[in-house]
């Protein structure tokens, strides 16, 4: 197939003739304007992109000869305007390596789904690419016209400036922000392990509260995430267990495939790690909405929570239940996060007191956990 210059150019690449059968379904039964080329190896995928650019290509993380890491190094390097999502098994082997993948510039990654149930499979998969791929799109089509040689762009007129938009109102019944915290929320999606992976290595030792985190991941991925997180992190970091005590000092993530919520022990009236399987919220499961609603249940406020980079809006409710209660929201600065959706849903709701950059998160967080507001 000859690349023309349609609306999204996309590149799928796969050693398996049945699954590049079936993402090539996937894509085009969006039936949007994408024009779709297949390649069976990345070496023949790097000779395609020389030959003609696409926006996106959709890698597969294991391949024999040259893998999806391999390829994605030489992308990066030589095509860094192609857009790259993996296309990923879930093998603790294939989530490390996709891990490996988003830190080294994969835009976000997509599991392999391991049901029998064919159409079912195909529905998830359109599920998981459907948003994805309007991003990518969305990021396209704000970069600006690119004339075609021996040829000039029109001038186009200049749109009069718009109106000022007032700010948002500011929410309703909220506590007043509190001057200590007992717990700290996170909840991130697309570009989240990257960005963990700079946040809780520098959060301090000494930091004194439960942190508690939903990273939008499948199962296995959550593990492997959390066991990259304790390598580099101060604090002791892992994958959430049923009936655990959240104790002081500990980083909790959600298990991939389950919602975390904490639960009051009828004895002691300690607080314990709840897991369960009920249906998903927002798309998600973990959902950052369900843990947000039940530390705003068991927490006598004193709440800090931080939403950063993902797509969608997950979490916006969550804030909006914890402010009843009495907490303090960050939100990942835009000009900062991989995509801006879920702060961007806080943001627009007047529900973030204080816009952060990523490299000033982790320094925000110590001083208001060790001192209080100034």
């Amino acid at each position: 197939m000859v690349m023309g210059n349609p609306n999204l150019r996309i590149l799928i690449v796969d050693d398996t003739a049945v699954y590049r059968r079936i993402l090539t379904e996937v894509v085009e039964s969006f039936q949007q304007d994408y024009e779709v080329a297949t390649c069976p190896s990345g070496r023949l995928a790097l000779n395609r992109l020389d030959q003609a650019p696409v926006d996106l290509v959709l890698l597969d993380v294991e391949m024999p000869d040259m893998s999806g890491l391999e390829t994605l190094r030489v992308i990066r390097r030589e095509h860094p305007a192609t857009s790259v999502i993996m296309i990923s098994g879930t093998s603790s082997a294939a989530a490390s390596y996709t891990l490996d993948a988003l830190a080294q510039g994969a835009l976000e990654f997509v599991s392999k789904p391991e049901g029998t149930d064919a159409e079912a499979s195909r529905a998830e998969l359109r599920d998981l690419l459907r948003p994805l791929l309007r991003h990518v799109q969305t990021r396209r089509n704000l970069q600006a016209p690119r004339p075609e040689p021996g040829t000039a762009l029109s001038p186009r007129p200049v749109p009069p400036p718009p109106e000022p938009t007032p700010p948002p109102p500011p929410p309703r019944r909220m506590a007043p922000l509190p001057t200590r915290f007992d717990v700290l929320a996170i909840g991130v999606s697309t570009g989240g392990p990257n960005a963990l992976g700079e946040l809780i290595p520098a959060l301090p030792g000494n930091l004194g509260i439960p942190v508690l985190i939903v990273q939008h991941m499948p199962p296995m991925f959550t593990a492997s995430l959390a066991e990259h997180l304790n390598r580099n992190s101060k604090l002791p970091v892992h994958e959430a267990i049923e009936g655990e005590p959240v104790l002081p000092g500990h980083v909790y993530v959600a298990p991939g495939g389950k919602h975390m919520v904490v639960r009051k022990l009828a004895a002691d009236d300690k607080l314990i790690i709840g897991l369960n399987e009920n249906p998903p919220e927002n798309s998600c499961r973990p959902s950052v909405d369900v843990l947000f609603r039940s530390l705003a249940a068991h927490y006598e406020g004193n709440l800090l929570a931080v939403i950063m980079t993902g797509m969608g809006a997950d979490g916006c409710e969550g804030v909006r239940a914890l402010k009843r209660r009495g907490c303090l929201c960050l939100t990942q600065s835009e000009d900062t996060c991989v995509v801006y959706g879920m702060p961007m849903a806080v943001d627009e709701a007047g529900l973030s007191d204080e816009r952060v950059s990523l490299p000033r998160l982790a320094p925000r967080i110590a001083h208001l956990v060790g001192g209080g507001r100034p």
